[in-house]
């Protein structure tokens, strides 16, 4: 196993690289906003325990897309793709924001399935974004472009924390400020958004990105070998690789821990702990977004040179570690200092993982398999958020502070990945 290393080389294919990142920027942006408007907008009528259940639904579906999505990434152009999936999800978005314009107004089945689309969307986009990246960049490089494609993500996510703090409750400031003897005013008023508005700023980010992609050009690093069968033949080399390579798998499994624990707090229990739990209002939820996208963002940037003399395996076993202190803490208090100042540590403990893990993924598995292998980890870890947001979607965890089980039971899974990954440690640092 490679220790983690802060690479200089130059990247190639800087220009397309940029546009990508800058088109996933700007729709990413959009996505963050709509991605905790939904769980609030069921948050606030009072039908969390619905939400959680259709949530878990579209998680399990995403079981069999993700298949699929992984034997797309690796048999066509993945420039192409990402045209094509930026156009599906635009005209999905900006088609329910219509609607709702022209009938003034969403129904739960219109805002789920604009959250639904995010979501399949996602299990397409990144497994795409991940290959583009290894096939575009030089070996030496993979660290400082995973670092990038983290630093640019939740830099939009710190953004669309901060929008989404406004729109969710609207803001009225009206403050004054004197300087030098002379009073100045300062008034703002933002009114609340709609569902359909939200969606529709969403849409347009999609054919912004669409119109970026699509001047993207680029030279590969490698050649790429790209198997030709059937869907069923493709998929069996995906697992047949996992299957002949049982440390790659271990070590893909059990990192992306933090990432299953995100996105079920996130999205199921962030809502009810902090209307239930802290009694605080949508401000909280935005900057707890914020405050998340910031500590990932700091991982983005330090993680290569903070554990520069650590193995990778070492370094993912400590951040597991650091993840669980801040789900127990979550459990065990009730303090809005303490779960803003938790989701700092979340987020940069998910973050630099993250980093982590694509970099050694890239050192290890050929690009003309990745995509495949990458969909692979994300069924399981789709697997896993199911049988989470099911247990949590139960009624008891709306009630009262019952909220904070969840958060020790999440604590406890991410303790049980550490534990598999140091029972493992010699022969993953040896392989």
């Amino acid at each position: 196993m490679h220790s983690v290393q802060v690479h200089t080389k130059k990247i190639s294919n800087k220009r397309a690289l940029i546009l990508l990142f800058t088109a996933n920027g700007i729709s990413g942006f959009a996505q963050g906003i709509t991605m905790l408007s939904v769980p609030w907008y069921f948050a606030q009528q009072d039908a969390s325990s619905q939400f959680n259940f259709m949530y878990g639904l579209i998680t399990f579906l995403t079981v069999f897309w993700g298949l699929f999505a992984g034997t797309l990434v690796d048999r066509f152009d993945r420039k192409s793709v990402f045209l094509i999936n930026n156009a599906a999800e635009g005209f999905i978005l900006l088609s329910v924001a219509l609607y709702g314009f022209v009938a003034g107004g969403l129904s739960v089945a219109l805002i789920i399935l604009a959250f639904a689309s995010t979501i399949m969307g996602f299990y397409l986009h990144y497994p795409n974004l991940y290959a583009f990246a290894q096939e575009v960049s030089p070996v030496g490089a993979y660290t400082k472009v995973t670092s990038y494609i983290e630093i640019v993500g939740q830099t939009t996510n710190v953004l669309a924390g901060a929008m989404a703090a406004l729109l969710l409750e609207g803001a009225n400031i009206d403050k004054a400020v004197s300087l030098l003897g002379t009073t100045f005013t300062f008034s703002l008023t933002i009114d609340k958004w709609a569902m359909h508005e939200i969606f529709l700023m969403d849409g347009i980010t999609y054919l912004i990105s669409i119109a970026l992609i699509s001047f993207i050009t680029y030279k590969p690093q490698k050649k790429r070998v790209i198997e030709t069968g059937n869907i069923v033949k493709r998929m069996k080399t995906g697992l047949l690789y996992l299957k002949e390579n049982p440390l790659i798998f271990t070590f893909g499994f059990f990192s992306y821990s933090i990432f299953v624990v995100l996105l079920v707090k996130l999205h199921a229990l962030m809502p009810l702990y902090i209307t239930h739990h802290l009694h605080e209002g949508g401000s909280i939820f935005g900057t707890m977004e914020v405050l998340y996208a910031l500590g990932a963002l700091s991982a983005g940037i330090f993680v290569g040179s903070l554990f520069s003399r650590f193995t990778t395996v070492g370094s993912v076993i400590f951040l597991l570690c650091t993840a669980t202190v801040a789900l127990w803490l979550s459990a065990l208090t009730q303090s809005v200092p303490i779960f803003l100042g938790v989701g700092l540590l979340i987020g940069f403990a998910n973050a630099g993982a993250r980093v982590l893990r694509l970099s050694y993924l890239f050192r290890q598995v050929p690009n003309g398999i990745i995509g495949r292998v990458n969909s692979l980890f994300s069924i399981t870890n789709v697997m896993l958020r199911v049988v989470f947001i099911m247990l949590f979607s139960a009624t008891f965890f709306s009630v009262g502070s019952n909220i904070t089980v969840a958060y020790g039971i999440l604590g406890a899974f991410t303790a049980f990945s550490a534990l598999m990954l140091i029972v493992r440690y010699r022969k993953l640092v040896a392989s």
